[in-house]
């Protein structure tokens, strides 16, 4: 059986996600015109068009604005149910990184929204598509908080340019070439961070939440690990940021200093007040 070029074209990009830096901007150079369209643009701290309407899984409306209501940050996915490969791959990705969060429940702490590129696609596919990953949830998880969404052709191409998804359709296959991304979106709809996988660590998914929430959600361990990480597209996961882990140490070093001498001082301080010669 032949593998035509626009299938080897999507498994190159996913391919790409595994790749170390240098050697991916060496292959890039090389890559057809037409899949270099195939991309993301980030657009860190700009705003979905809250305004859009979509429709749901159960057939309603579903304003943007009614799911960014400043409460809980919100995953982004892009994907469309007639994918052939790659949205099956990173969907089931993302649910396996979710079903092994610890703390953090889908529903109550986050959502998530995944809307279809398809222009095409109706509710009841969107429906089939929830029931397929709601499934694979552990119970702890409400399915309500996985919006499945499908709009008109205007809606999608917006909300693509909006958070930087550039795909293309290819007629004579009748597929749409896409790359694979989760986007975090904070309470407010702004876009925080994109993650690039088809296989989401637990503690990259929970970070990037935290993230998002701005301060929301999340311990205060949350809150020290994010300021001494940052996010390394390259590896798709939180790395540490040596330079802020030297100063958190630093600090860390001071504040155990102060406290271990703190008695001492005290006592030095009482003893000098009660040897002080009464003036009478």
């Amino acid at each position: 059986m032949t593998i035509r070029l626009a299938n080897w074209v999507l498994l190159a990009i996913v391919f790409m996600n595994y790749l170390d830096s240098p050697l991916r901007a060496q292959i890039l150079t090389d890559v057809p015109e037409k899949a270099k369209e195939i991309r993301v643009d980030e657009k860190l701290g700009d705003f979905l068009p809250l305004e859009l309407v979509f429709i749901d899984e159960r057939g309603q409306p579903t304003p943007l604005a009614s799911l960014c209501t400043g409460k809980r940050p919100l995953l982004l996915t892009l994907n469309y149910s007639n994918c052939p490969g790659l949205c099956v791959a990173q969907l089931n990705g993302l649910t396996e990184g979710v079903a092994e969060l610890s703390g953090l429940q889908l529903g109550k702490d986050f959502d998530m929204v995944s809307i279809s590129i398809d222009p095409r696609e109706t509710p009841e596919k969107a429906a089939s598509m929830k029931q397929r990953y709601a499934s694979l949830l552990p119970k702890e998880h409400d399915a309500k908080g996985w919006h499945f969404l499908t709009g008109d052709a205007k809606s999608i191409e917006r909300v693509a340019d909006a958070v930087g998804f550039r795909y293309t359709y290819d007629k004579k296959e009748d597929r749409f070439n896409h790359a694979s991304v989760a986007i975090g979106i904070s309470p407010s709809g702004k876009i925080t961070r994109y993650l690039y996988s088809i296989g989401f660590a637990p503690e990259t998914i929970r970070l990037s939440l935290v993230e998002a929430s701005e301060g929301r959600i999340g311990t205060t361990a949350d809150q020290i690990l994010l300021w001494c990480f940052h996010y390394n597209p390259d590896e798709n996961r939180y790395s540490a940021d040596a330079r802020r882990l030297l100063s958190f140490a630093a600090g860390a070093f001071v504040l155990i200093g102060l406290g271990a001498s703190a008695p001492f001082w005290f006592s030095r301080q009482k003893a000098l007040a009660n040897n002080t010669p009464d003036d009478n």
